[in-house]
């Protein structure tokens, strides 16, 4: 401005451009200001209706709200569960309340333990002094007013049989041993086939591993017993059995329905797996270091399941096996429905699957052998 001015014509002719191009700057920034505030405004209404429907949608999901999962209601493993859930579990009845009376029900044939004529051992009860006066009354004869019984088992202690061996040598100079020659270095003690049969049915049947097993073989029979003389008691046992496992495996590859499970075992520390494959009539159980399906091809052979219908849990492990036909175990499918119930009270399908599921299972059992009719369950 503190140039001087020449010519003013073209001062003002360059006063007025630059205010045109201010003007224009204005409209423009005018017209973007709109523009963003119409967008404001949009994006206004949609966090409005965002707001809106998330509100909504909170409100339907709230009936929604998973519970937690356990071995009730799941096939979570009791082992997994918290240990919460294991207090209320093993605290709280699983049977649901009904309207039957306590005890045993109409129909119900009942079972009372009936007295033994022939009783073991006879004990006589009767006072020997007056209990008002103090007289001695031990001679008076006593009036019988009712007996009572007992049950109960002698104390065990293990009886020790000596096996004297002694031969015989005939007049041709025969020796004559009606018995296996003595082993070098063998042990002059060994355990009864009663022991031995006990030994195995605790630890194959009950599941009593070798230590607790040991304890009570010292604590109720009085008896001594090394780990080392328990695994091989077994071991032995096995070697006989093998034959009586091969007819069972071989009737479950016959089968058209087997059911299969599996369930962990430590052995020796070890994560192990225990299988089972099991038919109304027979029951085999093995352990494998696996829980793949290769198990049971190795087991029963591929070719075999393959005709079979298996009968399973949801371990993704079955259904990678080429069986004839697959059925979820019941149980598992009642405790999701179980599940389902709980996630959502309002609805009554889920409990009516269950309810279907629990009569076609009574009257099953009611007629293990007879074909039902399905076309009822079917209307």
């Amino acid at each position: 401005m503190n140039e001087q001015v020449v010519d003013i014509s073209e001062t003002l002719k360059y006063l007025s451009n630059e205010l045109n191009s201010m003007r224009q700057t204005v409209d423009s920034q005018h017209a973007e200001i709109c523009k963003l505030n119409r967008k404001v405004a949009a994006q206004s209404k949609e966090i409005r209706t965002l707001k809106k429907e998330n509100s909504s949608l909170r409100k339907r999901l709230s009936k929604y709200e998973q519970p937690s999962k356990d071995s009730k209601n799941s096939s979570v493993p009791p082992s997994k569960e918290g240990l919460k859930t294991e207090v209320i579990r093993r605290t709280n009845s699983l049977r649901e309340k009904s309207d039957k009376p306590v005890g045993g029900q109409t129909g119900h044939q009942g079972y009372t333990r009936k007295i033994v004529d022939a009783p073991d051992l006879i004990l006589d009860h009767s006072s020997h002094y007056c209990q008002d006066c103090g007289r001695d009354i031990s001679a008076l004869e006593a009036t019988l007013e009712y007996t009572t019984q007992e049950i109960d088992i002698p104390l065990i202690a293990p009886i020790i049989k000596e096996h004297r061996h002694s031969a015989k040598v005939c007049s041709c100079g025969c020796h004559n041993r009606p018995y296996a020659p003595k082993k070098r270095g063998g042990n002059n003690i060994t355990f009864g086939k009663n022991i031995q049969a006990l030994v195995t049915y605790l630890n194959v049947v009950q599941c009593v591993p070798y230590e607790r097993l040991q304890s009570m073989l010292k604590t109720i029979f009085s008896i001594e017993m090394s780990q080392g003389t328990i695994s091989n008691i077994i071991q032995v046992a096995k070697t006989k059995a093998e034959p009586a496992i091969k007819l069972i495996k071989d009737y479950i590859r016959g089968s058209s329905v087997v059911g299969f499970d599996e369930s962990g075992c430590y052995c020796n520390g070890r994560l192990d797996w225990s299988w089972i494959a099991q038919t109304p009539h027979s029951t085999l159980v093995f352990r494998a270091s696996s829980r793949a399906g290769k198990v049971l091809e190795n087991q029963f052979g591929a070719d075999v399941l393959k005709n079979i219908t298996a009968v399973t849990d949801r371990h993704a492990a079955y259904f990678a096996l080429d069986f004839k036909d697959h059925q979820i175990c019941l149980a598992h499918i009642l405790r999701e429905l179980q599940y389902l119930n709980e996630l959502d009270p309002n609805q009554d399908w889920s409990k009516k699957v269950e309810e279907l599921l629990k009569e076609t299972i009574h009257k099953r059992k009611e007629n293990p052998s007879t074909k039902i009719d399905a076309s009822p369950w079917l209307k």
